[in-house]
């Protein structure tokens, strides 16, 4: 005989049993459920906004192969919505559960409600509306099997009433039934059909100028020993897109770079030159082909994604080959031809040796303010072994993709687009892997979105290294605001610059360990230091808020 249960007995265990570790939230929802899962060996993560909850779900969805929970009351659901879209973009699994006014309340300006679904409905896969207790059971699975499968990406769960005590409440008698197979991602590893290997096969034992661009499927994929096999027998540069970065050992002569507006010159002028170009789980977007430059829509494409609507999106001219990056990556390894392309090896080499040559001045450079390639290469130094080093974006994301050097047993993490999301972010990342060392690089207009999160990494022990680019400024935006002023600069930078704060001295004030650097060679021994700390930790660089980042072309 099924054994009945309450709601929040049914909730708790269900995300239990389902490999959950961690749920981060905001007051107030699902209390009942979340005192039910503190003892079973589940922990709530308290927020200090639902922003922040949402990047914490995202950061920790991305390195431990698991959805991301997160949660809030109906008021917070469109603040929570803001905390998911980062994920949608980087197609990470988040589930995330809101509160909602029951039935009898709606369409009656309720306090403090509104539409959810419509918040939802543009960055989730699956978007649900839970009417009544006993549907529970089977959209709780829903939301993982979605979330999962395929192309991974968030979910929406709306509970009534505000915070979830309708359904925690309701007795649920249908048993507790966890499906295995959608626990983590990849859920499935679909082959590419037979005849699409041998045409593809053949378009790359053709091709004389091939080259390969690995992206985030790749990655979510695991495919890193498959790529290298592939591009090893087939004598084909790798590149790729800052979130396939660490898919390739750096240091190895097939890296050819970092593609697109966030990438390296020697990426995309080997792209521009290519006669082939096996696109491996990327979405060939204006970011990652720089604005379909490199290449050019007319060159002849071999793309393996998981997601059918994603073949010859952005190039027509192309072989599809539908599945998972890492089984169809293998099949491609087994079938093509042992080739060598020597004079094409040469021409990337030697784009690759300019492009590095360029940095160099910079990288070594012993000025002060600090050069913010100079940070990158100290930190490079320092990072261990199996280090995840979680990035902002914009100028963050550009500094650490191009001027870290980073190999397969490192993860590198980014912001797909939302400012002040590697903070929180870097949180969730070390709850879902909490025996790897996990590095934060952002600037200080990012760290002043959730600096309040200083006090959740103290008050749960989440020991994260955030290292600060603190050049006072919106350094991204200082370029284009004083072309606008260019008859008198000094009018532009109140659009642009801060205050000058000590941010460590706050980060000690919040319980972290913290340090400021000023010089170069101070760097490296701040980090170590802040690595082996043992709290939370903060690293403080006063850097030059005059420099920009390298062209990409």
């Amino acid at each position: 005989m099924t054994k009945s249960l309450q709601g929040f007995e049914y909730i708790a265990n269900i995300l239990q049993q389902y490999g959950v570790t961690h749920l981060f939230y905001m007051e107030a929802m699902l209390r009942m459920t979340l005192r039910e899962l503190a003892q079973i060996g589940v922990k709530g993560i308290l927020a200090h906004s639902e922003n922040a909850a949402g990047y914490m779900a995202d950061g920790y969805a991305r390195i431990s192969g698991r959805p991301g929970l997160c949660m809030c009351q109906s008021i917070g659901a469109t603040n929570l919505a803001g905390g998911i879209q980062d994920a949608w973009f980087a197609n990470a699994p988040v589930i995330a559960l809101t509160g909602k006014k029951t039935a009898p309340f709606q369409y009656k300006h309720s306090y403090q409600e509104v539409d959810h679904r419509l918040l939802y409905e543009s960055i989730t896969k699956f978007n649900a509306d839970l009417a009544q207790p006993d549907q529970l059971p089977f959209l709780l699975r829903q939301c993982f099997r979605e979330a999962v499968s395929g192309k991974p990406r968030p979910v929406h769960l709306d509970i009534p009433n505000e915070m979830g005590r309708v359904a925690e409440l309701a007795v649920i008698n249908e048993p507790l039934c966890v499906e295995e197979t959608y626990k983590k991602y990849p859920a499935f590893r679909p082959a590419a059909e037979q005849s699409r290997i041998e045409e593809a096969s053949e378009t790359i034992n053709q091709a004389s100028r091939p080259v390969i661009v690995a992206g985030r499927g790749a990655r979510i994929s695991d495919a890193s020993a498959e790529i290298y096999e592939l591009a090893r027998k087939g004598d084909i540069p790798v590149i790729t897109t800052p979130d396939g970065k660490t898919l390739i050992n750096e240091g190895d002569s097939l890296w050819a770079g970092i593609t697109g507006n966030y990438g390296m010159a020697c990426a995309n002028k080997t792209l521009s030159r290519a006669d082939l170009v096996i696109f491996m789980g990327t979405q060939t977007s204006d970011q990652t082909t720089l604005n379909w430059t490199a290449p050019l829509p007319e060159v002849r494409v071999v793309q393996i994604d998981i997601d059918a609507s994603e073949l010859g999106r952005g190039y027509p001219n192309s072989v599809g080959l539908l599945g998972d990056a890492k089984t169809v990556t293998a099949q491609l390894a087994n079938h093509i031809a042992q080739n060598n392309h020597p004079q094409w090896r040469e021409e990337v080499t030697a784009y690759v040796c300019a492009t590095l040559a360029e940095y160099e001045r910079r990288l070594t450079c012993d000025s002060t303010p600090v050069r913010p390639e100079r940070l990158c290469l100290e930190i490079g130094q320092v990072l261990p072994d199996d280090a995840v080093l979680v990035s902002d974006t914009g100028y963050s994301a550009i500094w650490t993709a191009t001027m870290l050097r980073m190999r397969p047993t490192q993860r590198y993490l980014r912001a797909a687009g939302s400012l002040g999301w590697a903070f929180p972010a870097s949180l969730g990342v070390k709850c879902g892997a909490p025996e790897r060392p996990v590095v934060c690089f952002t600037g200080d207009g990012a760290i002043f979105y959730h600096l309040s999160e200083m006090e959740t990494a103290c008050r749960y022990g989440i020991n994260t290294v955030t290292i600060i680019n603190n050049n006072r400024a919106l350094g991204q935006c200082r370029r284009n605001i004083r072309k606008l002023f260019e008859d008198n600069p000094e009018r532009a930078e109140p659009y642009y610059t801060f205050t000058s704060i000590n941010l460590s001295r706050i980060a000690q004030e919040f319980g972290c360990f913290a340090v400021r650097v000023e010089r170069p060679e101070d760097i490296g021994p701040a980090v170590q230091q802040a690595l082996a700390a043992g709290k939370p930790a903060v690293v403080e660089v006063i850097t030059d808020p005059t420099a920009v980042t390298p062209e990409p072309e």
